[in-house]
């Protein structure tokens, strides 16, 4: 496949799949052995885990939005700078929805194969949503009292 196809693969997922939530697009366009090296904890491998860790983010975020602010293909690589934007409303690994607003930035790539997502690394949306959850590097943090 050509690096513009994979860049509309991708494209796809995040405005089809992500946004609105069309988990059938999964089936489409992800390999059922795909890799998802940030995936929730606690999901499956393959593409079960990939549905796994979207469905729990759109349960916790049901406004989820995410933008593709600059992206790059070469190959059977796609790299995006994107923007998550949501609000916590939906009980996500045993935290309670606080009703904060979630805006994070980060960087993925992904790896296609045979015009199908292969594997994918995130670098800085994890670490976003973990501090909406109040949650970091050492687990919970502590919240301010008010």
């Amino acid at each position: 496949m050509s690096a513009e196809r994979n860049l509309e693969v991708v494209r796809t997922v995040y405005d089809r799949f992500v946004n609105q939530g069309e988990f059938e697009v999964c089936d489409q366009h992800y390999r059922t052995d795909v890799v998802d090296h940030q995936g929730l904890p606690g999901g499956p491998g393959g593409i079960d885990g990939v549905k796994y860790t979207i469905a729990g983010l759109r349960r916790a975020f049901p406004d989820v939005h995410v933008s593709i602010d600059a992206a790059s293909a070469y190959d059977d690589y796609v790299v995006i700078h994107c923007t998550w934007r949501g609000t916590f409303l939906g009980d996500l690994l045993g935290v309670r929805p606080t009703g904060l607003a979630l805006e994070c930035h980060g960087v993925v790539v992904w790896r296609l194969q045979d015009g199908r997502l292969a594997e994918r690394w995130a670098i800085g949306v994890d670490d976003g949503i973990m501090s909406v959850l109040g949650l970091g590097l050492f687990g919970r943090k502590r919240r301010a009292r008010a």
